[in-house]
């Protein structure tokens, strides 16, 4: 019988896997990672758990704030806040991730600080990260100019 990652976790006490997407970059980069999701007993500003949002889609975000009717959420590489998520929602928190061989965890002293600078400030995140998918958008420009320059010499 296939078990759901949640009941996996709720045996187990944790899941392995590597996770998909770049919302959780530049912590997190798209199925490079391994990481290491445990339960969420207890879950406080800048955890980061792992949720199924009402579309059944998993979700591995950050939460930012906590209010009344469920926590605010938001990946690392966006600054989009999603509202509301529910306890009922979650079923696991990041605790650790390799990152190549070296493993890192949420209490290692080089996270808390990435957590202080990338967490506290969503305008800062807004335009740093702005910036960045510039420069990765004029990189690919740069890349694609390159290439027909050198497709086409090679055709001359």
């Amino acid at each position: 019988m296939i078990k759901t990652i949640a009941e996996f976790i709720q045996e187990n006490g944790y899941y392995v896997t590597r996770p998909k997407g770049t919302s959780m970059f530049p912590l997190l980069k798209h199925n490079s990672n391994e990481i290491c999701v445990v339960r969420a007993d207890e879950l406080k500003k800048y955890d980061v758990p792992l949720y199924i949002r009402e579309s059944g889609e998993y979700v591995l975000h950050r939460i930012l704030d906590i209010k009344d009717d469920g926590y605010v959420c938001c990946g690392d590489n966006q600054w989009t806040l999603e509202y509301g998520v529910k306890r009922e929602q979650i079923i696991g928190k990041l605790d650790s991730w390799y990152k190549g061989n070296k493993k890192h965890t949420v209490r290692d002293a080089s996270y808390l600080r990435y957590v202080r600078f990338w967490c506290k400030s969503l305008k800062r995140r807004r335009a740093i990260l702005r910036v960045w998918h510039k420069l990765i958008n004029l990189k690919y420009k740069m890349r694609s100019t390159a290439a027909r320059i050198l497709k086409r010499k090679k055709s001359e």
